[in-house]
């Protein structure tokens, strides 16, 4: 089979279909290396210039800051003060001490700063003032820097918003490198400052902005000063800095070239300040994220070619396997040569469209045999063989026979002229007439049921709504005459209509068929022409009882299916038939009543009701009723034993029913945690079909076995959810069902709340009670 054309047509249709996701795959791999590539210059020009705005911005600060000063109330006293004007206002220069604590708070950049104020011969720093300059220099100090030094250099000398580079430096005690941001006091004293404004700068703030890119990249940064010399470095030492400061400078400040070592070299030049930000990202840290699309690319690819070569092997298979097995079915029951066609599939297209044009005969049988199902339906119903009005409603319903009402007459109508001849002629001659009067009653109501009783008669059921029902006999007999004119005119046919009395529901039907034909049998020999008959027009007979065998059927199925009502009717019936209606001689109503004590005894001694001790003292009952008592008191006797069968028989019933929502109710409770729990499987279970099972849960418990088994699984969840430290999912799978998803969703359904929530409710419910418990105890 793999090589025939077929297979190999599919195969080379899904290999072409495979290249267009494949070639799509290798252009966006190229797309996305550029595209990382890029992202990760851009990441990283992004840091360096959010860098270099942070630190420009905490720079402005600094300068603001100094600018400040001169604003502070007195501060400018104190500068030109000397120690001939009078006691120091300490008052005043703790305030200024304490300002400068306040900005230092608000600046998380800075490590520590001071003033110095040349005239007093005083630091002020962070709420302190000190009296004794080497005492603060004790504190903080350079490492590198003398007292002497420090004074000279730093406090002394004359700073216009110098910038000292990184050095090492104690801040009370602790280590530091720092930057310090030097200026003199008043800002317009070129020549003689009367003060000095310290500002140290922590190094590892300034270069915590510039670790993202040594994190991320595993690349380095640093930041020059207009000099050249590094501010603060990470990744990076102080020589090769200044290469590469000098590399810069000679090209121009020039970004986006590699190094030597093949490093990305970034820089950004303040506009500021002239500071230089400079960052060296290796091309392996570059790359990085393209090195990760490179490989899945590699591996979705590689596993996308191999998965779909063996798919596409499989579907050419699966899809060209049905065709040559349906060739070589067809080749077997058609005898054809597949030889004589260019393909398989024309092949196949000439044989079917053989079948096809065959299939209408067999189409047209289906219909006639719908027809002939129908038919039998209808002859059930007259004969009497439903046991309930429901069975009769549920199967019209299934073979989609409708009537307009529940109420109506039964007739049968007669084609006159033919007498007991039988020959062909006669036989297909009355066949044609049957045909042409069931067509006119057709076309004159729709809703007429209709059926064939013997070569010469038709049975016609007439239904309407009760709102009708007066008027049901007149609309009949217009119907009727209308039916005899039109085929009497066109056709020379001649008929009769023998009509039974109305029926006020389906299961009456039978009755009133029963009369028609009684009419029929009474009035036949005696009737010429055309006309229409009633029943109750017919003069009735005294000579015997009215006990038809359906009736006798009725009656048997009424009482073993437990009907008290309806075997009331048909005992109403039969009374009202034989003793309202006739005037029975008492030896034949004594025979009437044999014969139904007959009927009761057969059914009271069957296996409806297993419990042989009250089936047998019924019949008892039975074999003791006697004519002598009056027929009325005979037919309340009739009523109470058929009553109290029933009795039993529902009792019987119920009983099962109990045991068999017993049985499913414990195989829910075992089964519950098997997600493939289905009704087919409880029904075979317990041995009930699955539309009993459904019902009889329904009417029992008032709810769907479906919302019953959800109710069980949620119940079980819900303890598991508090008892246990199991997860949703495996809850989910425990409670039956095949998803945490449609866990949560029923969870929710029932208990209006997830399983989430729920858990930490009852949880935290149970918390508080035991703590108060636990108080409780305590006190």
């Amino acid at each position: 089979m793999l090589k025939t054309k077929t297979f190999r047509k599919f195969l080379l249709s899904y290999v072409i279909i495979l290249l267009f996701p494949l070639i799509t795959g290798i252009v966006s791999y190229q797309v996305s290396i550029n595209v990382a590539k890029s992202s990760s210059i851009e990441s990283s020009l992004l840091i360096l210039k959010k860098s270099k705005d942070i630190l420009e911005s905490r720079m402005k600060e600094v300068e603001r800051f100094t600018r400040q000063l001169s604003s502070v109330e007195g501060f400018n006293q104190h500068l030109s003060a000397s120690a001939e004007s009078g006691p120091i206002d300490l008052y005043s220069l703790r305030e200024t001490s304490r300002y400068l604590s306040t900005y230092a708070h608000t600046n998380d950049f800075l490590a520590d700063s001071y003033i110095y104020l040349k005239n007093y011969n005083i630091i002020l720093s962070n709420g302190s003032v000190f009296f004794r300059v080497d005492h603060f220099y004790e504190l903080y100090h350079y490492h590198d820097l003398s007292f002497d030094q420090w004074k000279k250099t730093i406090l002394e000398a004359n700073h216009q918003g110098k910038i000292i580079p990184v050095r090492s430096y104690i801040s009370n005690k602790k280590d530091l490198s720092v930057i310090t941001y030097v200026q003199s006091l008043p800002l317009n004293s070129f020549n003689k400052p009367l003060g000095t404004a310290v500002i140290n700068i922590d190094q590892q703030k300034i270069g915590g902005l510039l670790e993202g890119l040594s994190k991320q990249y595993g690349g380095w940064a640093f930041i020059a000063d207009h000099e050249g010399n590094p501010l603060t470095m990470v990744g990076i030492d102080k020589t090769q800095t200044k290469k590469i400061v000098e590399k810069l400078k000679k090209e121009g400040g020039s970004t986006n070239q590699f190094l030597e070592n093949e490093t990305l070299l970034l820089s950004e030049k303040s506009d500021f300040n002239d500071w230089q930000y400079v960052a060296g990202i290796p091309k392996q840290g570059l790359m990085e994220k393209a090195e990760i699309i490179k490989h899945m690319t590699w591996i979705v690819t590689g596993s996308t070619l191999l998965i779909g070569m063996l798919l596409c092997l499989f579907l050419a298979y699966r899809n060209s396997t049905p065709i040559h097995k349906l060739m070589d079915v067809v080749r077997e029951q058609i005898g054809s040569d597949a030889s004589k066609h260019k393909n398989e599939y024309d092949f196949i297209h000439g044989n079917i469209s053989k079948l096809i044009s065959n299939n209408k005969s067999l189409k047209s049988e289906l219909t006639n045999q719908k027809q002939i199902i129908k038919d039998s339906f209808i002859k059930s119903l007259l004969n009497g063989e439903f046991p309930t009005q429901q069975g009769i409603m549920d199967r019209a319903e299934q073979l989609e026979v409708y009537f307009q009402g529940d109420v109506g007459y039964v007739g049968i109508l007669k084609i006159n002229g033919y007498g007991h001849m039988e020959n062909k002629e006669i036989h297909d001659e009355l066949n044609a007439s049957r045909l042409i009067i069931k067509h006119t009653l057709t076309e004159l109501e729709p809703t007429i049921k209709l059926t064939d009783f013997h070569s010469d008669k038709i049975i016609v059921i007439f239904s309407f709504n009760r709102e009708k029902e007066g008027d049901a006999a007149n609309e009949i007999k217009g119907i009727i005459d209308a039916l005899t004119l039109s085929i009497a005119n066109s056709y020379r046919i001649s008929i009769s209509a023998f009509i039974g009395r109305s029926f006020r529901n389906y299961f009456d039907i039978s009755r009133s068929y029963h009369e028609a034909k009684e009419a029929l049998d009474y009035t036949f020999p005696l009737m010429k022409g055309s006309k229409i008959l009633w029943y109750q027009d017919v003069e009735k007979e005294n000579s015997v009882f009215y006990y038809p065998i359906d009736l006798e059927l009725r009656l048997v199925n009424a009482i073993k299916t437990g009907e008290a009502h309806d075997v009331k009717q048909i005992l109403d019936q039969i009374f009202q038939k034989n003793f309202s209606e006739r005037n029975l001689s008492p030896k034949i109503a004594e025979q009437l009543l044999e014969e139904i004590k007959s009927t009761l005894i057969k059914t009271f001694d069957s296996n409806v009701v297993q419990s042989s001790g009250q089936s047998g003292a019924l019949i008892k009952k039975v074999l003791q009723i006697q004519l002598k008592v009056g027929i009325k008191q005979v037919w309340r006797d009739f009523e109470d034993l058929a009553e109290e069968f029933c009795s039993l028989v529902n009792k019987k019933k119920k009983e099962t029913n109990d045991h068999a929502i017993k049985l499913i109710i414990e195989f829910l409770e075992k089964e519950y945690s098997d997600p493939d729990l289905s009704l087919y499987r409880i029904s075979e279970k317990i041995g009930f079909p699955e539309k009993f099972v459904s019902q009889l849960f329904k009417e029992q418990l008032g709810e769907y076995v479906s919302d019953y088994l959800e109710k069980i699984r949620i119940n079980k969840a819900s303890e598991l959810l508090v008892t246990t430290e199991q997860t949703i999912e495996e809850i989910s799978v425990n409670a039956g069902y095949n998803s945490a998803h449609s866990f949560r969703r029923a969870f929710k359904r029932v208990l209006h709340v997830t399983p989430k929530v729920y858990r930490q409710t009852i949880i935290h419910s149970d918390g508080l009670i035991n703590s108060k418990d636990k108080k409780q105890a305590h006190k």
